[in-house]
């Protein structure tokens, strides 16, 4: 298993059960939301909720007249979480594509060697 740093100071115990993750934008606060599978009956929490503050900058817009605007950037440690979050779902849809096409590979064995006993056994009906 990989190791999540940034995940596992947020704590977040178990990023092999991240299903998903949104994120969104409300005034000055970013706000995360983890959802897990967990197995039926499980106590533990199916999502996890964090805020993250926007940090302000002052940026010039116009230097004739000196106007400034203000400006929220993102938390750099949540753009770490999310890059972070990113690769988990990333390598999840990966394993579940693998998966389809092995699944797809068996599934067609099984017709080919379903063919082949039936012209076995009619190979052996003739005798």
């Amino acid at each position: 298993m990989k190791n999540y740093p940034t995940l596992t100071e947020m704590g977040v115990n178990n990023p092999e059960q991240i299903e998903r993750f949104s994120l969104s934008t409300s005034k000055k606060v970013d706000n995360l939301r983890i959802i897990y599978r967990r197995k039926k009956g499980s106590l533990l929490p199916t999502s996890k909720r964090f805020e993250f503050g926007r940090s302000s900058k002052t940026v010039m817009t116009d230097s004739g007249t000196q106007k400034a605007d203000v400006i929220y950037e993102i938390s750099p440690f949540l753009q770490r979480a999310v890059v972070e979050l990113e690769d988990i779902i990333g390598n999840k849809k990966t394993n579940l594509k693998q998966a389809a096409v092995v699944k797809d590979e068996l599934q067609r064995l099984h017709q080919e060697m379903t063919s082949r006993l039936a012209y076995i056994e009619s190979l052996i009906d003739d005798m």
